[in-house]
Parts: structure tokens; sequence; C-alpha cells
């Protein structure tokens, strides 16, 4: 026969340890916030003094393409910890902002091969940088397509409260 007693302090040591290993999720996750944010931060930086500390020596538009490219990784990063805070307010992993980063990758790299393919124009590497171009197009629409399936599937997947329906 169970002891009614034994039942109850092991409801209460899986309480205190599902409570403990929540704290350190949250830790990690805060940690992660963090470690990305400072990156964020140093990574803006460092792209808006290298455009200004170079207008004058390179030509405009390669300066506003890696100005642009280190831009949208900022704002990968940004994502990143949108997606993190989701997580720590809601206690939902949810799969949207993580399509979102991958859109926004697939474009920073689709910019990257368009301006480099001006220069391969008439070389072998024209053709895969077209086919990149192509996998690229492709990747953002299948990834925007999934994007506004889940936003308008019923029961797709939990939404957090702080994003509108």
């Amino acid at each position: 026969m169970k002891n009614p007693e034994g039942g109850k302090s092991e409801e209460i040591i899986r309480e205190r340890t599902e409570q403990a290993f929540g704290l350190v999720e949250d830790l990690f996750y805060v940690a992660v916030a963090v470690a990305l944010s400072l990156a964020g931060l140093g990574l803006f930086g460092y792209v808006v003094y290298e455009f200004f500390s170079n207008i004058t020596e390179s030509p405009f538009t390669t300066l506003l393409l890696t100005l642009l490219d280190g831009l949208l990784l900022v704002f990968i990063l940004t994502e990143l910890i949108h997606s993190i805070r989701a997580v720590i307010d809601e206690k939902v992993l949810v799969s949207e902002p993580f399509l979102v980063v991958g859109v926004v990758a697939a474009i920073r790299r689709l910019v990257v091969v368009s301006a480099e393919a001006k220069q391969l124009a008439g070389t072998p590497k024209f053709a895969d940088a077209m086919v990149e171009m192509g996998v690229l197009t492709a990747t953002v629409v299948g990834l925007g397509v999934v994007i506004f399936l889940l936003r308008h599937t019923d029961k797709s997947e939990p939404r957090p409260s702080h994003e509108p329906e």
C-alpha cells in the first residue's frame, strides 16, 4: 500500500525540480539574448563606422551594399532577440520569428549574390550565381507561404499574447 505522505513529498520534489530547471532555462535565454544584443550593437557600430570612414575611398554602391548586408545581419540578430523575448514572456516557442529570420537571411544573401553577379557576367561562375539566386528566391517565396499559412490556419501553433491575431 502506498504512503499518502510519500506521494505528497514526491509532488513537492517534482515542483521544485521543475522550478529550478525553469530558472536555469530562463537564465540561458537571458544570457543568449544579452550576447546577441552585444553582438548586434557591436556589429551596428562597426558597419556604420566602416561606411562613413570609407565613403571617400570606395565606390558608393559597394559601400551601400556592405552597409545593407551588415544592417540585415543586425536585423536578423534583432529578430532572434525578439524570439527569445517571446519564449521568456510566454513560455512558448513559436516558429514564425525563425521563419522571418530565414526570409531575411535569404534576402541578405540574394542582395550579395546579385551584386556579385554583375561582376561575374560572361564567366562560368555566372550560371552558378543565377542558380543560387533562383534557389534563394524560391526559399523566400516558400518561407513566405509558410508564414502566410501559419497566420491564416486555425490551431496551427500557440500565439504569444503580445503579438496581434
